[in-house]
């Protein structure tokens, strides 16, 4: 009975040695978040000019604006649900 203690024992341990072994020893990089979004804050899709509202419910499409208004939109209209690139930050 001692025998398969010992024996099951050192099993164990190394099959935790070998899985530490392969275990990454450095933490994984965070996924990068997507931009909060609020209810009424106004979506632009740059290249189609298409608006949206974010409504309690959901998004809503209200319309269209032709290429010369898409390019003065005020500050607060989001033209981008993505989080920034770290290099495109860093070229801004």
């Amino acid at each position: 009975m001692l025998k398969f203690i010992t024996t099951s024992a050192a099993i164990l341990l190394t099959t935790a040695l070998s899985a530490g072994a392969v275990a990454p020893s450095t933490p994984a990089a965070a996924a990068p978040t997507a931009i909060t979004v609020k209810s009424f804050d106004v979506f632009v899709d740059p290249p189609t000019g298409f608006v949206f509202v974010k409504l309690p419910v959901g998004w809503k499409f209200v319309g269209a604006l032709d290429g010369a208004e898409t390019r003065t939109l005020p500050a607060h209209v989001l033209t981008s649900l993505l989080p920034a690139e770290p290099e495109r930050q860093a070229r801004e």
